[in-house]
């Protein structure tokens, strides 16, 4: 397998040849990976779990999520990680959730040992993780795929009515959850769907961008600081949705390296970063209106997930080691037109710290 060739020495004109042919996944590889995930779902969905005390007599599996990268459109050529979210009868209301979260886990972690077709995947590695919130993780393996696929599972309560995930939510979904007062962060599996459609119905083009930075992100950031608490890469993807809808107005048409450029210097500017939708959640409601307007007044870096307004998925992290990355990329000749910088598109950052932003719809 060729080695991927350094980012740093691509020259900007050259960047989108460069995530075609070494970013985009071959749908080969990618079928191999999902099949093999579509042996895990199948097995789900077909299974009645016995509860324990405190939870329904029988928990069903009411639907299974992709989610992430693979999920949204935007995963890179040799990712092995997959994410997915099971949403489950026993839980009705994010209280319960909460509650009953750990014995879900365990209770799936020995029904997944029993099934054959998993073990004749090599099934391995089976355990809980402490995150947020608690997960699954374990790996399977194909014939097809040098390395082993580490699976990420997450039990939720499926808050969404029957309007399904493509519409605005009800007023009162927000408002339950904001009353739930939990953790932030811990229930934003039940908006994953929504999450998922936020970047996976955007442009071909703009998902190109996305790997971009993500690959970034991954080479040059994470790889050499393992220890640092580091950003997810969510918080990334938004962080480059919204300059793409800002810099471009939305244009399907754009220059990558210019937007490559502008996500650089936006990292730069982390301390200014203040950023939310209203696609799924209004301030028509004054409930949810009185919380984001107390989280927008908190200190930046602000980056609301858009479907789930209780979680900021900036916060608490080492920006300032992006900052820092992000400053020497700029440097490099993937954001240089031969001797010139690439120039960064039009996106007003506010310089008040504590200043709200305007909505974007």
């Amino acid at each position: 397998m060729a080695l991927t060739p350094e980012l740093y020495d691509t020259p900007a004109s050259r960047l989108d040849s460069f995530v075609a042919q070494w970013l985009q996944p071959s749908r080969e590889w990618k079928e191999e990976v999902l099949e093999a995930v579509r042996t895990l779902e199948q097995f789900l969905r077909e299974q009645h779990f016995h509860g324990q005390r405190g939870l329904d007599q029988e928990v069903r599996v009411l639907k299974v999520v992709k989610v992430g990268s693979f999920g949204n459109g935007t995963v890179l050529r040799n990712t092995t990680e997959v994410e997915l979210v099971v949403f489950l009868s026993c839980f009705h209301s994010f209280q319960e959730e909460a509650e009953y979260h750990r014995s879900v886990l365990s209770l799936m972690r020995k029904k997944l040992w029993s099934c054959q077709d998993l073990l004749d995947l090599r099934l391995e590695e089976l355990r809980v993780v402490q995150g947020v919130p608690d997960a699954l993780v374990f790996t399977i393996q194909t014939w097809g795929t040098a390395e082993p696929i580490t699976v990420t599972m997450v039990p939720a309560y499926k808050a969404l009515g029957p309007s399904g995930p493509n519409s605005r939510p009800h007023p009162e979904v927000y408002e339950s959850l904001i009353e739930a007062n939990g953790y932030p962060g811990n229930f934003s599996p039940s908006f994953s769907e929504l999450q998922r459609n936020f970047v996976k119905h955007r442009p071909t083009k703009l998902k190109s961008l996305l790997r971009l930075v993500k690959h970034w992100y991954l080479q040059y950031v994470k790889a050499r600081c393992p220890r640092a608490a580091l950003p997810p890469l969510y918080a990334l993807e938004l962080l480059t949705v919204y300059a793409w809808e800002l810099g471009t107005e939305e244009n399907e048409n754009f220059r990558l390296d210019e937007g490559f450029a502008t996500v650089m210097e936006l990292l730069q500017e982390y301390e200014f970063i203040c950023i939310y939708w209203t696609k799924y959640y209004t301030f028509q409601n004054p409930i949810i209106e009185n919380f984001v307007r107390k989280q927008l007044k908190k200190e930046r870096p602000i980056i609301l997930d858009p479907a789930d307004p209780t979680h900021n998925v900036a916060e608490a992290y080492r920006w300032d080691i992006v900052a820092q990355r992000a400053c020497q990329c700029l440097k490099q000749d993937c954001c240089y037109d031969r001797e010139n910088p690439v120039p960064s598109w039009n996106v007003e950052m506010r310089k008040s710290r504590f200043r709200e932003v305007k909505l974007i719809n």
